[in-house]
């Protein structure tokens, strides 16, 4: 899997859905499992990243994506 991650984020993301299929690798999986607990105290700059990135993401995953993390 590292060797399929290291070739895809080799490749420049010129559209909205190569640039969805980055965040969405970083998120799910590259992040460790402390970027997806869901509890209220997480801290300012998980919470602030979360938030860009979902926005990055849009559509269908990024609300998915946002209801999994409220």
């Amino acid at each position: 899997m590292d060797a399929l991650i290291r070739q895809m984020f080799a490749i420049q993301a010129h559209t909205a859905d190569g640039r969805r299929a980055k965040a969405t690798v970083l998120l799910t999986c590259i992040m460790g499992s402390e970027w997806t607990k869901t509890d209220k105290d997480a801290d300012y700059d998980i919470e602030m990243a979360r938030k860009l990135l979902i926005e990055f993401i849009g559509g269908e995953p990024g609300e998915m994506l946002r209801s999994q993390l409220a």
